[in-house]
C-alpha cells in the first residue's frame, strides 16, 4: 500500500468506487470508497502495525488458549480502521467507528478482570462521545442533500 500511494500521489489517481448494495424502487442504498495516496498511505500505516501486532502476539500470548479469538479481533479491528480510511460517507464511516468501538471494547476486556472490565467502560462511553459528534454532522450534511463529504469540499472551501 505504501508503494501504491507513492504511485497514486506522483501520478495524481484517484479511485472512487460505488457499490450498490440495495435498489428497492426509488431507494438505492450506495456503498463508497475512496482510494487516493492519503487513504492507500494511511491503510499502509495501519497494516504495517497491525502485522506487528499479531506477529509479536503470537509469541506474548503463546500460552493463551483463545488465540485464535485474539487474532480475529485484530482482524476485525484493522477492517474497521480500514473502512473508516476509505469512505467518504458519513454513514459508512459512523459504521467503521462503532465497529472500531466495539471491537476496542472487546478486546480491551479480552483478558475479563475488574481492571480491564472498567477500562472497557470508558472506552466504550468515550465512544459514545465520537458517536453523538458523528450523528450531528450526518444531521448538519442534510442540508446538502448528501452525506458523502467529498462532493461538498469546494461549496465549504468557497464559503
Amino acid at each position: 500500500c505504501f508503494l501504491l500511494s507513492l504511485y497514486f500521489l506522483l501520478n495524481n489517481m484517484v479511485y472512487f468506487i460505488e457499490w450498490e448494495v440495495v435498489s428497492l424502487n426509488s431507494m438505492s442504498i450506495v456503498m463508497t470508497f475512496l482510494f487516493d495516496w492519503m487513504s492507500l498511505l494511511f491503510m499502509s500505516f495501519v497494516l504495517m502495525i497491525a502485522s506487528l501486532v499479531i506477529f509479536y502476539s503470537k509469541e506474548y500470548m503463546m500460552k493463551d488458549q483463545n488465540i485464535n479469538r485474539f487474532i480475529m479481533l485484530v482482524l476485525m479491528f484493522v477492517l474497521s480502521m480500514m473502512l473508516l480510511i476509505i469512505s467518504p460517507n458519513l454513514i459508512s464511516i459512523l459504521l467503521g467507528w462503532d465497529g472500531l468501538g466495539l471491537v476496542s471494547y472487546c478486546l480491551v476486556i479480552y483478558f475479563q478482570n475488574v481492571k480491564s472490565y472498567n477500562a472497557g467502560m470508558l472506552t466504550a462511553l468515550s465512544n459514545r462521545i465520537g458517536d453523538v459528534a458523528f450523528l450531528l454532522a450526518i444531521a448538519w450534511m442534510l442540508n446538502y442533500g448528501s452525506w458523502n463529504y467529498i462532493f461538498y469540499l469546494e461549496v465549504m472551501q468557497n464559503e
